[in-house]
């Protein structure tokens, strides 16, 4: 089924101090054991399998060590709504730290637990499941999930997060649709003049059926920006054209608020199922890189990310909403902007392209 496995790279974030019972875990059939980062991934993934089997749930593994599946099972491939999906990631600075998330099919965190050793690997791996393998579970087919209860903000912690990229003096951000839709509050987090500034912003215009959005920052403390660094481009590019995607994935759980720069070629021309708007790139991109901007190795903007295949059904492969499709929506923006038209970076080496235009890439906070 199609929609199986094209995911939407856009990550909610729910506490560390949910429990097993309260997410509702007996109304899931399956758990896939996903993404594993780490040096120690294999033995991670044998501990997840073995385990979690041991505490009588069904394990979907189609990864070595400890293959549980060649293929998914039927009735998952159909209704995928019917699993949990396990991502972890191991950090080995003086102790051994493995975080591990539990997301359902729509990408929304329903679990997430560290577990922190300073002796043995297997420790903290036991740790960061502990919650599941001490839980009595017992699938219940005829349980009927609740209904997803909105919970009240406190201070400064934030629903979700995506990512953006400034086109113009003025502040206006372009990103996902679905990275700000119903969205209450925004607030963005870049880099200028060497510090981390946080604005607040709102949406001024959207394209639902595209995925876009324009954002704009509207704040007392904001004076505006200087030149755009970079050169929106307006044709399409090649195959093979070396690609570069930019963003904050993962940044308010596990991977932490420093811009990634994941690399990459267009594969192909057309997106998921043949659609025309979107590039497939071979570039690496997780939850949280939604809206995040795509440049080519001249410096030229060309595309924002937007989703991507799970790698358990094929490596390599995300789309990138191609540049073309933002002008009509830049056309009806209630004032007129200028596009960026800087072609210097095209001159600098790869890092120096790096620097300057991760000052206009921004973490976008919505609550």
């Amino acid at each position: 089924m199609k929609k199986f496995i094209l995911l939407l790279l856009f990550i909610p974030i729910i506490s560390f101090g949910q429990s097993v019972r309260s997410i509702e875990i007996d109304t899931y059939k399956y758990i896939v054991i996903d993404e594993i980062i780490g040096k120690h991934s294999g033995e991670i993934r044998r501990f997840f399998t073995k385990n979690l089997k041991k505490g009588g749930y069904n394990v979907v593994n189609l990864k070595k060590p400890l293959k549980t599946h060649d293929s998914f099972p039927e009735d998952l491939k159909n209704n995928p709504d019917l699993a949990l999906y396990l991502i972890a990631e191991e950090d080995t600075k003086g102790c051994f730290y493995i975080t591990a998330s539990l997301l359902d099919y729509n990408d929304d965190i329903k679990l997430v637990r560290e577990g922190k050793s300073c002796g043995l690997l297997s420790t903290g791996i036991k740790k960061s499941i502990s919650g599941l393998t001490s839980y009595n579970y017992k699938y219940n087919p005829e349980l009927k999930r609740k209904s997803p209860i909105k919970k009240e903000f406190i201070r400064d912690e934030w629903a979700s997060n995506g990512s953006g990229v400034i086109i113009s003096k003025s502040g206006h951000i372009i990103t996902n649709h679905h990275v700000i839709e119903n969205a209450k509050d925004i607030e963005v987090e870049f880099i200028s003049k060497d510090e981390i500034q946080k604005f607040n912003a709102e949406v001024v215009q959207v394209d639902k059926t595209n995925d876009l959005a324009i954002i704009k920052i509207v704040d007392i403390n904001f004076n505006g920006l200087d030149e755009v660094p970079f050169n929106f481009k307006t044709r399409n590019s090649d195959v093979g054209t070396k690609v570069y995607a930019y963003g904050y994935p993962m940044a308010l759980s596990i991977m932490g608020k420093e811009i990634k720069v994941t690399d990459g070629m267009i594969s192909s021309k057309t997106g998921f199922d043949g659609n025309i708007t979107t590039y497939q790139i071979t570039a690496p991109i997780q939850g949280g890189n939604s809206g995040g901007p795509l440049f080519d190795e001249k410096g030229n903007l060309i595309g924002i990310n937007s989703s991507g295949i799970r790698k358990d059904v094929a490596d390599n492969v995300a789309y990138s909403i191609k540049t073309n499709y933002i002008l009509n929506l830049i056309d009806i923006l209630p004032e007129s902007i200028e596009l960026p038209s800087n072609t210097k970076l095209e001159y600098l080496p790869l890092t120096e392209q790096i620097k300057k235009i991760s000052n206009y890439v921004v973490l976008i906070k919505v609550k």
